[in-house]
């Protein structure tokens, strides 16, 4: 405490005095406020933290829901938390994927379910039927359009709208103005199909898992793939490639697309690369979090740059009991960094039945993460 009578008699003394008086008071305040944050922010939690298809996904019960591939997007106060949805039946030897789920949360606590918000079948290109669907791993920004008007962008991997009819996933991209959809096709075809990856890769499913960043001076960049890491520079209205040209029929939709002039890059410095990477920014430093090896473990690299070159960092998480896959989103969220990530802890689960969960994240002083320490309710 600050006690003014010995500096009454000067005035100069007084003001002095008064000035160190109103720092402490603004450190501490900003310090208590840190603290607050710091406590507030969940350490561990209740995983899976997506269990019931009910009003209350974690603490409701009712029918277990299986989830995978999360994707996070914070707006204000609120994580809105996009899932795929696993239908497989309990010896199911496939992927049974027909909609995109919605979770959103204000403490990573309390979880709301906000339904499905986009299917496959939303675009009039995509393919799928009764026995294993094909809506597939996704992501989620949300930026303002040229004339700054917010939008959301759903980017997904689904099977279908290739040239000639050939079998092959695709990458697309629907746009809604709320985050909770709905979202519509902007392009009316894909924006990656398997001509644009084929002299790398031949496998029909190589275009999946999309992931869009958009970097600090407005460029914008599409990652994806299975068994190789490409990505492309995007237009500014994030809906095209950099470069791509064609032409529109009387419903908007495009025609005569012509790549010629887009610039794919293909990424092989990345040890073990299978799918799933995922691009964030945290303090200055970019990284690129992606499942490597089969079964999956989930390893990361860092750059100074949105494109490179990436300096391979190592393994965070180990491949976890009862599913070969998994899926990453690093992302910031009340002043702390957390990972949603899928696992097969759910009763039932499986390859096929999987279930979204999240845990903190923690660096070294050099910037490096540490290895990721599962919780669960139990713990």
């Amino acid at each position: 405490m600050f006690s003014l009578k010995p500096c009454l008699h000067n005035k100069k003394s007084l003001l002095a005095l008064c000035c160190v008086a109103a720092l402490y008071c603004s450190t501490t305040v900003a310090e208590t406020a840190e603290n607050r944050a710091q406590t507030s922010a969940p350490t561990s939690f209740d995983n899976p933290i997506i269990k019931y298809d009910s009003k209350d996904p974690t603490n409701e019960v009712g029918e277990l829901i299986y989830t995978a591939d999360p994707a996070a997007l914070v707006v204000g106060d609120t994580l809105y938390l996009y899932s795929t949805h696993d239908e497989a039946v309990p010896d199911g030897k496939d992927y049974r994927m027909y909609d995109y789920r919605l979770w959103t949360s204000k403490d990573l606590v309390s979880w709301q379910n906000k339904g499905a918000v986009f299917r496959y079948s939303d675009f009039d290109w995509a393919r799928g039927d009764q026995k294993t669907g094909n809506a597939y791993a996704h992501h989620v920004i949300q930026h303002k359009d040229a004339s700054g008007k917010t939008k959301y962008y759903f980017y997904v991997a689904v099977e279908g709208g290739q040239t000639g009819g050939q079998f092959g996933f695709s990458i697309g991209v629907a746009v809604s103005d709320k985050p909770e959809g709905p979202f519509k096709d902007p392009r009316g075809m894909p924006m990656i199909l398997l001509e644009d990856t084929a002299k790398y890769k031949d496998h029909t499913w190589r275009n999946i898992d999309p992931a869009v960043f958009v970097d600090d001076d407005g460029k914008a960049y599409l990652y994806w793939g299975n068994q190789q890491l490409w990505w492309v520079e995007l237009e500014a209205d994030l809906v095209h490639l950099k470069g791509e040209s064609y032409t529109v029929d009387a419903q908007g939709r495009m025609q005569n697309r012509d790549t010629s002039k887009v610039k794919i890059h293909a990424v092989d410095t990345l040890p073990n690369f299978e799918e799933g990477p995922h691009l964030s920014k945290h303090n200055g430093i970019y990284y690129l979090v992606y499942a490597a090896g089969f079964p999956e473990s989930l390893a990361y690299a860092t750059s100074s740059s949105a494109s490179g070159p990436w300096k391979y960092q190592g393994i965070i998480m180990e491949p976890l009991p009862n599913t070969t896959t998994i899926h990453p989103a690093l992302f910031d969220f009340n002043g702390q960094t957390y990972l949603a990530y899928h696992s097969a802890d759910l009763p039932g689960g499986g390859n096929y039945r999987r279930s979204v969960s999240l845990d903190r994240v923690y660096f070294n002083k050099d910037g490096t993460i540490k290895p990721i320490v599962r919780t669960s309710k139990k713990q």
